[in-house]
C-alpha cells in the first residue's frame, strides 16, 4: 500500500540510497526545496519524527512504503557516524544515539556545521 509525504510524522530525515548522506527536511513545504537538486530518490529511506522508516517507491509524486524491516536505531547511529565523519567531525565512534529525539537533534547539528 502506498503511503504519501503528507501521511508520515514530520521532521523527517531523508537517507539517500547507497550513501551515508543524510537530509533533514522541517516540513513537506520545505520537501521540494530540499530534494529538487537531488535526483532520483527512489529506493533512498525517510526516517520521520517517530522512528518509522519508509522506501521511496516511486519519485513523483514522491509514494512511500513502510519499510521492511525497518531501520534499527544502532543502523541509524552507525550511519550518523559515518555523516558526522564525512563531515569533518573527529571522534564519532563515542557519538552515543540512544533515543530518536537525540537522532534528529545530531542530524540538525551537523547540518549547521
Amino acid at each position: 500500500m502506498a503511503i504519501l509525504l503528507d501521511k508520515v510524522n514530520w521532521p523527517i530525515i531523508l537517507q539517500q540510497q547507497d550513501s551515508d548522506d543524510l537530509l533533514l527536511v522541517e516540513s513537506l513545504q520545505d520537501w521540494p526545496e530540499k530534494t529538487d537538486m537531488l535526483g532520483v530518490l527512489k529506493g533512498s529511506y525517510i526516517i520521520d519524527n517517530t522512528g518509522n522508516s519508509y522506501l521511496i517507491s516511486e519519485d513523483l509524486p514522491t509514494r512511500l512504503q513502510i519499510a521492511s524491516p525497518q531501520i534499527s536505531l544502532a543502523q541509524l547511529r552507525s550511519t550518523v557516524q559515518r555523516y558526522a565523519s564525512q563531515n569533518g567531525h573527529c571522534c564519532t565512534s563515542k557519538l552515543t544515539i540512544n533515543t530518536i529525539e537525540q537522532l534528529f537533534e545530531i542530524v540538525a547539528f551537523i547540518e549547521q556545521n
